[in-house]
């Protein structure tokens, strides 16, 4: 099982930090195949995007990912295309935050995503909930809409080349994840993407960005219950995310 790792750095941190820390991933995970065992990516500021993709020579063992971008112009983010010239892999969208606390809404997620990949990137579709919305019982109903409207504009050629997330608003609050919530809400976002598009032929890749211990990502891994997991620095740090990455192995 091909098994997806994203790593999303602090946009406190300095463009070198970021590509010192890039480098030691891919030296301390080259013995695993990529695009057969596994797939790192790194999620990076836009701050440091340029810097960081002239400067990662490798590409064959990360791909450079864009924290924020938007299909038009917007002062401050990159349009899809701008990723492509910068020399980035891939770019995510509807970041919890992003969504509920900068009001990007579920239009302004698909036509971003739908644009990159149209360009032949790849990208990641971030979905969640609020504290309220988990408490009122609407939260399955807000994240079955963010799916069908975030992936109406993907071409059907290239939905391989995207995932779905699920990262919710009060993880960023410091609330901790209760894993068979977790689980309900990915079974949620696997049935919505069947929903949404059902000629095909295998389920969209889903990662978990929930705070769960290294095990419990194996055990899902294992299941295959997820395909990949999505880490914030603020969580874990680099060095930690590697020692994660070999401690579960191909």
């Amino acid at each position: 099982m091909l098994k997806f790792y994203c790593y999303n750095f602090s946009s406190q941190m300095s463009a070198e930090s970021i590509i010192s820390q890039i480098n030691d991933m891919c030296e301390r995970t080259k013995q695993f195949k990529r695009m057969e065992e596994i797939m790192l990516f790194v999620c990076v500021p836009t701050a440091s995007l340029e810097m960081v993709c002239k400067s990662i020579e490798d590409t064959g063992l990360v791909k450079i990912c864009s924290q924020c971008f938007c299909a038009g112009s917007i002062s401050g983010m990159p349009t899809a295309k701008q990723l492509v010239e910068i020399g980035a892999h891939a770019g995510i969208t509807g970041l919890a935050d992003r969504r509920f606390l900068l009001g990007e809404t579920d239009e302004f997620c698909r036509d971003g995503l739908g644009e990159l990949l149209s360009i032949g990137m790849k990208g990641l579709l971030c979905v969640g909930e609020t504290e309220q919305m988990k408490t009122d019982g609407t939260a399955k109903e807000v994240i079955k809409k963010q799916v069908a409207v975030g992936v109406s504009k993907v071409p059907m050629e290239a939905v391989y080349r995207m995932g779905i997330l699920y990262r919710p608003l009060w993880e960023f609050e410091g609330e901790k994840t209760d894993l068979a919530y977790a689980l309900d809400m990915i079974d949620t976002i696997k049935q919505a993407s069947k929903q949404a598009l059902p000629e095909l032929p295998e389920p969209l890749p889903v990662f978990c960005g929930c705070d769960v211990s290294t095990q419990q990502i194996k055990e899902l891994f294992d299941k295959q219950t997820i395909d990949g997991v999505f880490v914030d620095q603020s969580r874990m740090t680099a060095d930690d995310f590697v020692r994660m990455i070999n401690d579960i192995g191909a």
